[in-house]
Formats: structure tokens, C-alpha cells, sequence
């Protein structure tokens, strides 16, 4: 017989243990997070404030006070396992605001990047290169439009030749070139 090994989940400071009966219902217990005691957790015998619930641990001397019953925590952390089956699903844009596709930040002791591609409202790829020094707050912000083979940046910002050296942006039919002439 080949058993399973037991999932808990550590969440608002409790162990979890969550199961399904054969209708797809949740089943919970809360568990002492403690030394990994385990024991479950139980209603305090304390006194309460409104809008207290103190639990207390039958075999050690842990003791939690949540803003909610353990039966609506329960709920909730059902709801966030829940959400993750969609972590990596595909957006689709009803909107007409940019989605993010992906995005990816770099740093180092110098200099920080902030990369994000996105989709616009008519389903094209943008890519949006915000960039910096960390000694002189040095910030530039670059859009590039694949599709129509155009670049340009934020106004708002410094001008790119302040933060970078040289910046191409290379198309399939053209290129885009700027540099520092210093």
C-alpha cells in the first residue's frame, strides 16, 4: 500500500490540514504551529473582545488571537489553495488595459531595470524598460512597439543617453539608435 505523505499548510501563524470529501467539500483542522506539536487547536476559555477569536493548543502553551473564527479561516485559506490552479493562466483583455505578460527585475549595486512585457488592448506585444542609477536617482523610462517598429520613452523622465551609454532597439525592418556623444 503506498501512502501518501500528509500536506500541511503554514498560514496566518497555523498548520492546516486540509481535506475533500467524495463531493468536493473542505474539510479542515488547525493545528498548533508550535515545535511541531500539531495538536489541534480549540476556542479559548478567555475572555473576548468584539471581534476577537483566541484558540488555544491542548497540549502546549501556544495561544493565537485572529480577527475571524477559525471556520472563516479556513474558508479563506481553501479560497487561496483554490486560486492557485490559476497562477499561470492566460489573460484575456476585455478591458483595453495593458496586460502584463511577463516581467522581470535586475539589480545590482549600481544600477537597477525594471522589464515588463505587456499586451494592449488590440492584443500586441509592448515591451517597457524602466532603468536607473542608484548614486545620482538617475531614471529613464524606454516603450518599444515590435509590431510598428517604434521606440520612444517617457518625457517625464531623464533622457536615456543620461542613464545609458547607448541604446538600440534593432526591428525586423529597421533600427533605432541613440547614444551619449560625450
Amino acid at each position: 500500500m503506498d501512502e501518501q505523505k500528509i500536506k500541511l499548510y503554514r498560514w496566518a501563524n497555523i498548520h492546516w490540514y486540509i481535506t475533500y470529501d467524495l463531493n468536493g467539500n473542505p474539510d479542515y483542522v488547525a493545528l498548533c504551529p508550535k515545535n511541531k506539536c500539531h495538536c489541534e487547536l480549540k476556542k479559548s476559555k478567555e475572555k473576548y473582545s468584539m471581534g476577537e477569536y483566541k484558540y488555544d493548543c491542548i497540549q502546549c502553551d501556544f495561544k493565537i488571537t485572529l480577527e475571524k473564527s477559525i471556520e472563516e479561516k479556513a474558508l479563506d485559506l481553501v479560497n487561496i489553495i483554490e486560486s492557485q490552479k490559476y497562477k499561470d493562466a492566460e489573460i484575456i483583455n476585455l478591458d483595453g488595459e495593458l496586460v502584463r505578460v511577463q516581467r522581470k527585475q535586475i539589480t545590482d549595486t549600481d544600477y537597477w531595470a525594471d522589464v515588463k512585457i505587456s499586451k494592449n488592448k488590440k492584443d500586441e506585444v509592448q515591451l517597457m524598460i524602466l532603468a536607473g542609477s542608484k548614486s545620482n536617482k538617475d531614471k529613464t523610462q524606454l516603450f518599444l512597439d515590435p509590431k510598428n517598429q517604434r521606440f520612444a520613452f517617457d518625457q517625464n523622465n531623464d533622457h536615456p543617453t543620461k542613464v545609458f551609454a547607448k541604446v538600440v532597439a534593432k526591428f525586423k525592418n529597421s533600427k533605432f539608435e541613440i547614444s551619449d556623444k560625450s
